[in-house]
C-alpha cells in the first residue's frame, strides 16, 4: 500500500470511529435511562430528559475537545506536559534528537516539526497534528537520554511513519471522540468529589431550615454524581475498545516502516527491548488516557491494550530481511551547483512520497552538512529566521526591495541581514526549499503581530519589481503554509469535478517551463492526456497567473489522495516534457505537493 492509499484509508477509518462512537453513546444512554426508568416507573418524559442530558454532556464535551485541538500537534504536546525544545538543543542528547528530526524532515520534504520534551524517565514518543505542516514530535527525557542514536532514530522513524500514513489526523479526532464518551463519568466524578461536598460544607455552616435542605441537595448531588460515574465506566470501556480497534495494527505497520526507513532492525528492536523493562509514563497526566493511542508504546495500563505486546513487536521487526528491501540510489547525493534535475531523479522522488530511502537520508545529510553553520543557527531562531527568508528573496539590483527593507527593519536587523546576504546560499538554488523547511519551527514561534508583519514584508519584497515568478510563488506559498498551517477539510473530491482548476495548475507549469506557446501547448497536452482529459485546451497566460494558480491549488487540495497522486504525476509529465527540469520547476512541484499534504522527498 503506497502513501496515497494509506491517506485515503485513514480517511475511511474515520467512519469506523464514528460508528463505534454512535454505538458507545447509545449504550451509555441505555445504561443511564434504564435505571431512571425503573425508579420513575417508566415515565417517558423523565427518561427522555435523562437521555437528552446524557447526549448533551457527551456531544458538548466532544465538540469542546475537538475545538481545543484545532491548533494541531502543539496543543496535544502541551496538553501532555511537553515543553518545546529550543532550536539546536542545550545538551548533547537534545542536539542529537534535533539533528535526527531535521534529517528525516529534509529527506522526506516535510517542514521540520517542532520537538517537545516530556520530563519523564520512561522511554516513549508520539507524533501529533492534523497534517505534516502542523505536526510535532514529542519525546520523553528517558527516550533521548537512554537510547543510542540508532535506537532513537528507529523511534523517530516510527513516528514519521504515522505522519506519512495519515494516522495523526485520525488520532487527533480519536482524542475528541474518547473524551466525549468518557465525559459522563468525568462529570459524575466532579459532582461527587467537588460539587456535592461543597454544598454539604456550605449547608453545615447554617443551622436554619434552608441549611438542612441544602444538606439534602448536597447528598443528592453526591449520589447522582456517583451514579453518573458508575455509568461512565461504560464510556471508559468503549473508549479503550475504540483505541484498541484502530491502533494495534497501525503500530505493526509503523514498526515495519521504521525498519524500511533506517534499514536497521536492531535500532527499533533495541528501543523496544529497553521499553520492555520500563514502566509506562511515571508522571501520568489526566489526559494520558485519551492520548494512549498516540504513543510509541503503551503510555498507561488500560482495560484494552492500545498497542501489541512488546515481545511480538520485537519478533516482527527482527524477522525483516533488510536485504530484500528496495534500495534506491539515483542521481547525485550532494547539493551542487547544477541548475537542473534529471527526470529519473524527479520521478523517483514522486514515487517515493511517504518513504525514506537511504538515498534521501544521505542527500539530506549532505544538504545539512554543506549549509553554512551561521545560516543554520540563524534559521533556528525566530528573530533571525525571518532575516534568512528575506535574504533568500533579496535582489541587489532591485532598488524597491532596498527601500522596503529600510522602512520595515530596524538598524540592528538591517545589519544582520547584510551579513546574511553574503552567506545565505541564494545562488545555490537547490538549498532554498530545505532552508524554508528548517525555518518552520522558528517561524511558528512568532507572535500573531510578528507573523503579520513578516508576511506583509515578504509580500512587498515579492511585488517590488511588479512581477511574481514561479519561484516567488513557491516561496510565498510554502512560507504562508508554515505560518498559517493547513486548513482541515475532507479529502473526497475527484479530478473530473476540479477540471478547470487542474487545467490552470498544469497550464501555469507549462508556461513556466517553456520558451514558446507551442512548447507550452505540447507539455500541457501530454499532462492532461495522462489524466484522460484529451479534449482540454491550454488556458491563456492571463488565466494561469500566479494568483489564479494559488486559487486553483487551494481548490484541488480537497481531492482524494489517490486523485492527488494522479495530479502530481501529471505535473511531472508536464515539466519533463522537454526533458530538462529546472530548479524553479522542481521547487514549484515540491510547493504544490506541500500544499496538497503530499510532501515530496528531497531531489
Amino acid at each position: 500500500m503506497n502513501f496515497y492509499e494509506h491517506q485515503d484509508r485513514a480517511e475511511r477509518r474515520t467512519k469506523l470511529i464514528v460508528f463505534l462512537f454512535v454505538l458507545a453513546v447509545l449504550c451509555i444512554v441505555l445504561v443511564v435511562a434504564i435505571p431512571i426508568g425503573l425508579v420513575s416507573e417508566w415515565e417517558p418524559g423523565v427518561m427522555s430528559v435523562a437521555a437528552i442530558i446524557c447526549l448533551l454532556i457527551v456531544g458538548i464535551a466532544m465538540v469542546v475537545k475537538l475545538n481545543q485541538l484545532r491548533g494541531g500537534g502543539m496543543v496535544v504536546a502541551e496538553m501532555m506536559g511537553g515543553t518545546q525544545l529550543q532550536q539546536g538543543g542545550s545538551t548533547q542528547s537534545e542536539k542529537r534528537v534535533q539533528n535526527i528530526v531535521e534529517e528525516m524532515a529534509i529527506a522526506s520534504g516535510m517542514p521540520v516539526p517542532p520537538v517537545y520534551i516530556m520530563e519523564d524517565g520512561s522511554i516513549n514518543a508520539f507524533a501529533a497534528g492534523w497534517s505534516p505542516n502542523n505536526a510535532v514530535i514529542g519525546v520523553t527525557r528517558g527516550c533521548i537520554e537512554q537510547l543510542s542514536r540508532d535506537e532513537l532514530q528507529g523511534v523517530i522513524a516510527h513516528e514519521y511513519s504515522h505522519i506519512a500514513h495519515g494516522d495523526m489526523r485520525m488520532n487527533i479526532r480519536l482524542i475528541g471522540v474518547i473524551f466525549g464518551i468518557m465525559a459522563l463519568g468525568i462529570t459524575g466524578w466532579i459532582l461527587a468529589r467537588y460539587v456535592g461536598p461543597l454544598v454539604l460544607h456550605s449547608s453545615a455552616r447554617s443551622r436554619s431550615k434552608e441549611g438542612a435542605g441544602g444538606a439534602g441537595i448536597g447528598l443528592a448531588i453526591i449520589v447522582f454524581g456517583l451514579f453518573l460515574a458508575l455509568c461512565g465506566f461504560v464510556g471508559t470501556f468503549f473508549g479503550r475498545l475504540i483505541q484498541a480497534a484502530v491502533s494495534r495494527q497501525r503500530e505493526f505497520l509503523a514498526d515495519a516502516s521504521a525498519v524500511q526507513y533506517t534499514r536497521n532492525p536492531s535500532g527499533i528492536g533495541g528501543a523496544l527491548r529497553k521499553i520492555g523493562g520500563i514502566t509506562p509514563l511515571s508522571s501520568t497526566r489526566s489526559d494520558a488516557s485519551q492520548c494512549n493511542h498516540l504513543f510509541f508504546s503503551q503510555a498507561m495500563k488500560a482495560m484494552f491494550a492500545s498497542h501489541p505486546q512488546i515481545t511480538e513487536r520485537i519478533a516482527r521487526v527482527e524477522c525483516i530481511d533488510v536485504s530484500r528491501l528496495p534500495e534506491v540510489e539515483t542521481g547525485t547525493s550532494t547539493i551542487g551547483s547544477t541548475s537542473s534535475f534529471s527526470s529519473a531523479v524527479v520521478n523517483n522522488s514522486i514515487e517515493s512520497i511517504g518513504e525514506l530511502h537511504n538515498d534521501f537520508k544521505h542527500k539530506a545529510k549532505c544538504a545539512l552538512a554543506e549549509m553554512n553553520k551561521t545560516v543554520l543557527d540563524a534559521v533556528r531562531d525566530p528573530w533571525s529566521a525571518r532575516l534568512v527568508m528575506f535574504a533568500l528573496l533579496h535582489n541587489s539590483e532591485d532598488e524597491g526591495q532596498q527601500k522596503i527593507l529600510a522602512i520595515n527593519l530596524s538598524v540592528e536587523e538591517l545589519a544582520e541581514l547584510r551579513m546574511l546576504i553574503k552567506i545565505v546560499p541564494n545562488t545555490d538554488t537547490r538549498a532554498r526549499l530545505p532552508l524554508i523547511d528548517l525555518a518552520a519551527p522558528a517561524l511558528k514561534q512568532l507572535s500573531t503581530v510578528q507573523k503579520d508583519m513578516f508576511a506583509h514584508t515578504i509580500f512587498l519584497l515579492v511585488k517590488s519589481d511588479g512581477v511574481v515568478d514561479l519561484f516567488e510563488w513557491a516561496f510565498v506559498a510554502v512560507v504562508k503554509r508554515h505560518l498559517l498551517g493547513s486548513r482541515k477539510h475532507k479529502n473526497n473530491g475527484t479530478l473530473k469535478h476540479k477540471r478547470s482548476s487542474v487545467s490552470i495548475v498544469i497550464g501555469a507549469l507549462a508556461y513556466g517551463g517553456s520558451a514558446s506557446q507551442e512548447q507550452a501547448g505540447g507539455a500541457f497536452g501530454v499532462a492532461m492526456s495522462s489524466l484522460g482529459m484529451n479534449d482540454s485546451t491550454l488556458p491563456t497566460e492571463t488565466m494561469c497567473s500566479v494568483s489564479e494558480m494559488e486559487k486553483a491549488v487551494q481548490n484541488v487540495a480537497v481531492l482524494k489522495f489517490t486523485e492527488k497522486e494522479r495530479l502530481l504525476q501529471a505535473c511531472v509529465a508536464c515539466i519533463t516534457h522537454d526533458e530538462q527540469i529546472t530548479v524553479v520547476e522542481a521547487e514549484t512541484l515540491r510547493a504544490i505537493g506541500d500544499l496538497l499534504d503530499c510532501p515530496i522527498p528531497i531531489f
